[in-house]
């Protein structure tokens, strides 16, 4: 949750290249709203399988900064995970097969001048680039058992109809839910069929489209997303400048009676 304004991205590059030049590095994003550890669980989870195994991946969303909060590595079945254990890794590694945790103790592989505000350069820069240049994680500290999550809500069918609730609203004003393809199947919906969709208090009645042109210019529209998650669009604008909803707000749908 950097951002792009500020310094904070160069200094951590900076650092990974100074310990590791070989390394390549790919930012996924550094636009997760401000503290949003929920966010970017979601975000994570959504990129961390198309990278090639072995990829390392680094969080800091982490506004427990500066705290006795563990630093942890997360070996899973196909990757590495490396952030704080505020959950923010928890989904993604879970989702791939998490093989064994370590709390990061050793120091030799932190910075020496320890901030208790930017511990992204102190440690989870640092960190991944001594990873990539072959340090093994069990060097790095001990192994653990306990860590923390972030629990997410299944959506669910019940009554012919789905409820779920918003995880992300990406930048094209995409408001995509925690509903499934396979959930949204139950319901036979067929393409172009109207859907009653309630977003908190608000009705709305929602043409369900297999493509963003199947939607009238201007109007809300379901799609299944390339994740076959279930999303609120407009064609060619934004859906979340129409619907008043947040992270978090819970969603209902039916076939339209």
């Amino acid at each position: 949750d950097f951002g792009y304004e500020d310094h904070y991205i160069a200094v951590l590059k900076g650092i990974i290249y100074s310990i590791c030049p070989e390394a390549f590095v790919v930012d996924i994003t550094h636009s997760i709203p401000k503290f949003n550890t929920k966010v970017a669980s979601c975000i994570l989870n959504f990129a961390y399988k198309y990278f090639p195994r072995e990829t390392i991946h680094s969080v800091t969303v982490y506004p427990e900064v500066g705290t006795n909060m563990k630093a942890l590595i997360m070996k899973t079945k196909n990757y590495v995970f490396v952030g704080p254990d505020n959950g923010v890794l928890s989904i993604a590694a879970e989702d791939d097969g998490i093989e064994k945790v370590y709390e990061i103790t050793n120091k030799d592989y932190m910075r020496d001048d320890m901030s208790r505000t930017f511990h992204g350069r102190d440690i989870f820069a640092p960190v991944p680039a001594f990873l990539a240049c072959g340090v093994k994680p069990e060097d790095m500290g001990v192994q653990v058992y306990d860590y923390h999550t972030i629990s997410m809500e299944k959506s669910y069918v019940k009554n012919e109809s789905i409820t779920g609730e918003i995880i992300h609203v990406d930048s094209y004003g995409n408001v995509i839910m925690n509903i499934g393809k396979e959930q949204l199947d139950s319901l036979n919906v067929l393409d172009g069929e109207i859907l009653e969709v309630h977003v908190g208090v608000i009705k709305y009645e929602i043409v369900f489209a297999e493509t963003f042109s199947g939607i009238s210019p201007g109007k809300l529209g379901l799609i299944i997303d390339s994740e076959n998650l279930l999303e609120l669009c407009v064609f060619k604008g934004s859906a979340a400048k129409i619907v008043s909803a947040s992270i978090g707000d819970k969603i209902q749908l039916k076939k339209k009676s």
